[in-house]
């Protein structure tokens, strides 16, 4: 029986292609998973920078001192967390201004009215 014989270029390109073509959908497949893992990770900073937000803003809002203190303070540290995204900033600024506003110049106005 004889043998059949592959063209060289044939052989080169099966023997090249074939590790090349793996290696190409392996770097396709790492780089899907690293942009999702990133906006995986955006998210949950969001949500969390939204909890403790919500957290803040509801002790600031309390009569009692200690916990209206502990909320104001804990919107400040926020403001200056990396957890927050620039598109949350203003948010946050305008519930730390509006807070600290209605409770260090509201309690002001209303026992003036009084």
């Amino acid at each position: 029986m004889a043998a059949t014989s592959v063209p060289l270029w044939v052989a080169v390109t099966i023997a090249v292609g074939s590790p090349l073509l793996a290696f190409l959908g392996l770097l396709l497949g790492q780089l899907v998973t690293r942009r999702t893992a990133r906006e995986l990770d955006t998210r949950w900073q969001r949500e969390e920078t939204m909890r403790l937000l919500r957290w803040a803003a509801d002790h600031a809002a309390r009569t009692d001192a200690q916990l209206a203190r502990l909320g104001v303070a804990a919107l400040e540290a926020l403001s200056e967390s990396p957890l927050v995204q620039a598109a949350d900033q203003s948010l946050l600024k305008s519930v730390l201004r509006i807070v600290v506003d209605e409770k260090y110049h509201g309690s002001a106005r209303n026992g003036g009215a009084a």
